[in-house]
């Protein structure tokens, strides 16, 4: 039977909320960006993250701006094993506070600005029904005890996961306007990050039928099979002393053999006087006990010396298979106890950002920005673990990537302007325990455009496709990255001169990532949505 002690897998659960960004990093960082979806060029406030060269264009004096985000996400994974009780497994996903924060004062050609952004992560994922690794290995137990000779033919367990994953950062950038076309930015970002799981797999039941222990009602698995490895290690027990009791009989007939009798039936040594009756009788009964055929007009001590050492060796065989099917039994009841973990996983990390900002005409603005790789090392911090996989103390890399953003903005008249972006992940130089090996690196692009109803109003609507890079290998029902198509639309409302709000909602479409013949069984298939809610405002003075 498979042993089933690894069945509550978790693994390293990112709960991204980037229906814009790479793999680990989350660029959807202000409600400007929600409605227009490409901000790489910005030369707003929100331009600390996005274009921190292009600072410089705002007026003098001290600029702030929040924003807020409330997403909403559903995850779906199918899995066709056919011993399922359900193929379809779901998750929800929700951030309803996603915050940005930014402030900047700009002089003369200086600017100074700073931000909070959640740079990855930002909310929770609750899947109360498990996912497949979770459950495929429990389905598999009553097909592997009916092929074993084991009438069983359902399961039941109880199972919920939660997993949560918070990045926030913390950044300081500063701008210098060195001519009319060119400024620069130098910055750094820091931040924290943090990954719990809560989780449990318990009561996992079945319905066995074996004569005796289990009558085809539902038991505990846990139970039945702590009763199996008891009856086999009984059965072990009785196997041994009838090897034991065999051996000993074949020990008490060596004396006739050694006296040269030990060709002669037993009624010829009976009528010689060599045994009496009462002797023969007892080795009959023996013989009977070990189920072996005794006729003392035929069988001679000689053969009934080698039936019995026959009969020894096929109950010592017998010991030593039903001991291993004990120990195996009582694998299984260890494998399918109730299992529970409650683990955090804490780093912190360190990025260089480099801006550049080109406006070599007017109405055309260039952003260019670097971020640095950002080494980042998570170390367990464990309540419960009856897994095994989150000991305490143990560290694990978990970097991000670094990545390089290029946006153009232009204004072809003073009521419109177009926006694209693109934006390039260096996911294969990180460090993610192995699994880089199977990511490439990523890319994304976007067009959008700025459209001015009145001096007050401002619509907008942008589209924005990605392709993280993760290969076939990189995806599991508990971490995904798909490739996206986000359509996004909203405004910007001007109340006065110094003070705007923004607004916007944007919808994420993902490819289906269909992954064959999983390890633990069956095919599976993912899919998910995202569905994003935001609103910011703007202050200058």
């Amino acid at each position: 039977m498979r042993k089933i002690g690894t069945i509550f897998v978790v693994g390293l659960l990112l709960v991204g909320f980037a229906m814009a960004g790479g793999i680990v990093h989350n660029t959807n960082q202000s409600a400007d960006f929600i409605r227009l979806l490409n901000r790489n060029a910005s030369t707003d406030i929100d331009a600390v993250y996005f274009n921190p060269a292009g600072l410089t264009a705002l007026n003098d004096g001290l600029h702030f701006y929040l924003s807020n985000q409330t997403i909403f996400q559903n995850r779906t994974v199918t899995n066709d094993l056919g011993a399922l009780n359900s193929d379809t497994f779901e998750g929800e996903t929700s951030a309803p506070i996603f915050p940005n924060f930014y402030a900047v004062y700009k002089k003369d050609n200086l600017a100074v600005g700073a931000g909070f952004t959640p740079i990855g992560g930002g909310g929770s994922a609750v899947f109360d029904n498990g996912l497949p690794s979770f459950e495929v290995p429990v389905s598999l137990i009553p097909t592997s005890l009916a092929t074993g000779g084991v009438p069983t033919n359902k399961y039941s367990l109880d199972v919920a996961f939660e997993g949560s994953s918070v990045y926030l950062a913390g950044q300081a950038v500063v701008a210098y306007k060195i001519n009319d076309m060119f400024s620069v930015a130098g910055g750094a970002r820091y931040f924290q990050a943090s990954n719990t799981y809560e989780g449990h797999l318990k009561n996992i039941m079945i319905n066995p039928t074996v004569p005796g222990l289990a009558d085809g009602s539902m038991v505990k698995a846990e139970t039945f099979f702590n009763t199996m490895a008891s009856a086999l290690a009984d059965g072990a027990q009785q196997a041994l002393g009838g090897a034991a009791g065999a051996t000993a009989g074949a020990a008490a007939l060596q004396p006739l053999i050694d006296a040269g009798a030990g060709d002669l039936t037993f009624d010829t040594l009976i009528g010689l006087g060599l045994v009496d009756q009462a002797t023969v009788d007892a080795t009959a009964g023996g013989f009977a006990a070990l189920g072996i055929p005794f006729d003392s007009s035929i069988m001679t001590p000689a053969q009934a010396q080698a039936a019995a050492l026959a009969a020894a060796q096929t109950y010592a065989d017998l010991a030593t298979d039903l001991t291993g099917q004990s120990a195996a039994m009582a694998a299984n009841a260890e494998g399918v106890k109730d299992k529970e973990v409650d683990a955090k996983q804490t780093g912190s990390g360190f990025a260089p950002i480099l801006g550049l900002y080109i406006s070599p005409m007017e109405g055309l603005d260039i952003g260019i920005r670097y971020e640095g790789k950002a080494e980042l090392t998570l170390e367990n911090e464990t309540k419960v673990d009856d897994t095994g996989l989150y000991q305490d103390g143990v560290e694990t890399s978990a970097d991000m990537p670094a990545m390089l953003s290029v946006g153009v903005g232009y204004t072809v008249m003073p009521s419109l302007r177009f926006v694209a972006d693109f934006n390039y992940y260096f996911n294969e130089d990180v460090d993610w325990e192995g699994r880089e090996d199977f990511v490439e690196n990523g890319i994304e692009y976007g067009l959008g455009l700025d459209f001015a109803v009145n001096d007050a109003l401002r619509l907008s609507a942008g589209y924005l496709s990605g392709s993280s890079g993760a290969k076939d290998e990189y995806h599991s029902d508990f971490s995904q990255s798909f490739t996206t198509h986000t359509v996004g639309v909203g405004g910007r409302y001007y109340i006065n001169e110094g003070l705007y709000v923004s607004f916007g909602v944007s919808d994420t479409f993902y490819e289906d990532i269909e992954k064959d013949g999983v390890g633990y069984g069956g095919n599976e298939t993912y899919d998910k949505s995202t569905l994003n809610f935001a609103i910011g405002v703007g202050f200058s003075k």
